[in-house]
C-alpha cells in the first residue's frame, strides 16, 4: 500500500500540528505557558495551541519520549527549550512562524563492555565545544563507576538517564528515561549516577544531560 500511495504513507509519519502560521515576532513575544510534563506529542500540541506555531516533526521522533514541564512567562523560544530538556531533541524556527523538531546529534564513546551514547545539549548550545567535552567527562566517570558493580555489567541491556549537576560537581539528581526492563537494575543504576564523584560544570550548562548506555555482558 505505501508503494503505491507514497504521499499518504508520508502524511501518516510525520506530525503537522498548528491550523496557520504565526508572524516570526510571535517567537519573542512573551506570554504564559502552562505545559506539564506529559508524552512528548501531547506536550508539543499544547505548545502549538497556546503559542499558534506550527510544529513539524517526523512522528515516531515523540514516540517513547516525555516533554519536561513548562510553567510560566516566557517566550516561545524559552518555553520549547524547556520543553524539549532531556528528550535529544532540538527546534529550528522558521521565518515563517513554524518549528521543526529534529534529533540532536550525539556523540558515542564505547568503554567495554559499556557503550555510552550522550546528549547532553539542547538548542543552539548543543555544538559548544566546553559543553560537548564536559559530557564526555560525565559519561566516562559514571561508567567506570558502573563498572565496580558486577550486578550491572553481567548481562546485556539498555538503559537511559538522565542526570542534573550542581555547581561544585554533585550529582543532586537523576532519573530513568528508558528503563532497562528490571527496576531493580534501575535503581542500582541510578544509585551509581548519584553516587559518581563528577567533575565541576561549566557556567551555563544547559541540563540535564542526557547518557544512554549499552552493557554489554563481561567475557
Amino acid at each position: 500500500m505505501c508503494r503505491s500511495r507514497p504521499l499518504l504513507c508520508l502524511v501518516a509519519i510525520f506530525a503537522f500540528i498548528g491550523m496557520a502560521p504565526a508572524p516570526a515576532t510571535a517567537q519573542r513575544t512573551e506570554r504564559m505557558l502552562e505545559i506539564p510534563s506529559r508524552p512528548l506529542a501531547q506536550a508539543l500540541s499544547d505548545f502549538a495551541s497556546q503559542t499558534g506555531l506550527q510544529m513539524l516533526y517526523d512522528a515516531p521522533l515523540a514516540a517513547g519520549r516525555q516533554s519536561s514541564a513548562v510553567s510560566g512567562m516566557m517566550s516561545p523560544r524559552s518555553g520549547l527549550a524547556l520543553l524539549l530538556q532531556g528528550t535529544g531533541l532540538s527546534a529550528r524556527f522558521t521565518s515563517a512562524g513554524a518549528v521543526v523538531i529534529y534529533a540532536s546529534t550525539a556523540s558515542t564513546v564505547t568503554l567495554n563492555p559499556l557503550t555510552a551514547v550522550a546528549a547532553p545539549v539542547i538548542g543552539r548550545d548543543r555544538s559548544d565545544p566546553v559543553f560537548v567535552a564536559y559530557a564526555d567527562a560525565v559519561r566516562r566517570r559514571i561508567v567506570d563507576h558502573v563498572r565496580t558493580r558486577d550486578e550491572l555489567t553481567d548481562v546485556g541491556y539498555r538503559v537511559s538517564i538522565r542526570v542534573w549537576v550542581s555547581a561544585d560537581g554533585t550529582p543532586n539528581r537523576a532519573e530513568i528515561l528508558s528503563s532497562s526492563g528490571d527496576p531493580e537494575r534501575d535503581d542500582r543504576f541510578l544509585e551509581r549516577a548519584m553516587t559518581t564523584a563528577l567533575p565541576v560544570p561549566p557556567a551555563h550548562l544547559p541540563q540535564p544531560l542526557r547518557i544512554e548506555f549499552s552493557v554489554r555482558p563481561r567475557g
